[in-house]
């Protein structure tokens, strides 16, 4: 139903490591008027500080609703949270090509919302039990889709879904970001996730959770009980937001995730005044002159006596012998140039098969220190290199075939082992096989007792039904 009064949200967000990540590097908040995703850069230096960055800067929004001018409003705050991440590796080097995700609403006159987007996180809005995308993705895949070169259904395993083409933060090129009015209805449910959710839960049991559940704080946990059932392989952080009517007491916003956990990120690249690095310039040293601005000296003082006295000077002054040694020196100077140039020849010959051997020793290394968990022949198996081929090569091997039948898991677990499930190393690989043989036992009762979801030995928790009486806090509400 519409109204054509004041709106309002309720909200609450929550975010988690997942089962395997060794840190957070997702961001999200969620307040009276404002909700927002970041999901920082993973595999990059500094993608928490992105994050964290990012939202400090913006929950400033949350103060109060915007004004006629609510887009401009966002798409300003965010480019400034941009700017803000670009100071911060000017500050710290090391940080240097962290970005992060941003999917963000903030409440409008006439009952609508501004909406940004820029990344891979995503935006849902629940309406009369259906559950409708209000984000597009940019990723690698997507683009794939979009052009009709695979199916939505290929992109769900394809091997480089997890490839970002936009971003904020230091990637060297201006925001490009998704800006649209969104018209909201009271009973509308908004929710913003990063891909920790979506890629691993089922997105009718994302629906089914959001349907049943009422509660937004308690959504949120069982939404990421469902990422953590699905192995839990990356950070999640997931902020729902009820539309209500009327001016309705609600709670106060709450920061969740990196910014939570390391708020002393949010001072990096906050400061306005320092000054931006100077453009090179030329350096002469004390008085030097630049070599291209020195005139050439035409007259020597003894031309000067010379005009003065009227006398001319002849133009060679030695011997016919000095005039051929001049020639001979002339010669050797000539060969000593070809041969210099013969020399310099072979070092950049040897300079660029040195740079192609380096290269290729350390694209060998990354392949061979790449894993990943897939489906061979019924079985999940754990293979070291990349799932993908360089022409007639291909890019991996068989590392070990594990006497887990894909056929006891789950279907969504089976979806993604018949694609491959990537890891960073193998220490993450045997625990997304761990995680993998538990679900398996539990499926098939061979585990006897369920452990209590409270455990934290626990590595992938079964959804919680929604009437659970008590509901555990321990897995998900880290960050709060």
């Amino acid at each position: 139903m519409t109204t054509g009064g004041t709106i309002t949200l309720r909200s609450a967000a929550r975010s988690h490591t997942g089962l395997v990540r060794k840190n957070n590097q997702d961001s999200g908040y969620a307040g009276p008027n404002f909700l927002l995703i970041a999901d920082g850069m993973g595999g990059h230096a500094g993608g928490d500080v992105a994050s964290a960055i990012t939202v400090a800067r913006l929950a400033e929004l949350d103060r109060e609703p915007g004004g006629e001018d609510a887009l401009e409003i966002l798409r300003t705050s965010i480019l400034d949270a941009n700017d803000r991440i670009v100071r911060g590796v000017g500050e710290q080097p090391e940080l240097a090509g962290m970005g992060t995700t941003v999917t963000a609403v903030l409440r409008a006159p006439d009952n609508r919302f501004a909406l940004a987007h820029i990344g891979d996180s995503r935006g849902y809005v629940l309406r009369d039990d259906k559950l409708q995308p209000i984000t597009h993705d940019h990723t690698f895949v997507q683009m794939l889709v979009d052009e009709g070169r695979i199916t939505a259904e290929e992109a769900e395993t394809h091997p480089q879904r997890s490839v970002v083409m936009k971003v904020l933060g230091d990637v060297g090129a201006s925001p490009d970001l998704d800006l649209s009015l969104r018209e909201a209805q009271v009973g509308d449910r908004w929710l913003l996730c990063s891909d920790g959710l979506t890629g691993f839960a089922d997105l009718d049991d994302i629906t089914r959770v959001l349907t049943e559940v009422a509660d937004p704080d308690e959504a949120c946990r069982q939404l990421i009980d469902l990422a953590l059932a699905g192995g839990g392989a990356d950070n999640v952080t997931v902020v729902v937001g009820d539309v209500l009517e009327g001016e309705v007491e609600t709670p106060a916003g709450v920061s969740v995730g990196s910014v939570h956990l390391n708020p002393r990120y949010a001072a990096i690249g906050a400061d306005t005044e320092a000054e931006a690095p100077t453009e090179a310039r030329p350096n002469y040293g004390d008085g030097d002159i630049p070599t291209d601005t020195v005139p050439l000296q035409a007259v020597s003082g003894d031309d000067d006596d010379e005009a003065r006295d009227g006398t001319t000077q002849p133009l060679h002054t030695g011997s016919a012998d000095a005039a051929a040694g001049t020639s001979e020196d002339e010669e050797d100077d000539l060969e000593d140039e070809v041969e210099k140039r013969s020399y310099l020849g072979w070092i950049i010959t040897g300079i660029v098969i040195i740079a192609l051997a380096v290269g290729g020793f350390f694209a060998y290394n990354y392949v061979s220190n790449q894993y990943y968990v897939a489906d061979d022949d019924g079985k999940v198996s754990l293979y070291r290199g990349l799932d993908t081929t360089l022409g007639p090569i291909e890019l991996s091997r068989l590392e070990d075939t594990t006497d887990i039948e894909v056929g006891s898991l789950n279907t969504y677990s089976q979806d993604r082992l018949r694609g491959s499930i990537p890891a960073n190393s193998r220490d993450e690989a045997e625990r997304i096989i761990d995680n993998l043989r538990k679900e398996a036992e539990r499926t098939s009762g061979v585990s006897g007792n369920v452990e209590d979801s409270t455990s934290p030995t626990d590595p992938a928790p079964s959804p919680p039904n929604s009437k659970s009486a008590d509901p555990s806090d321990a897995i998900t509400r880290e960050s709060q």
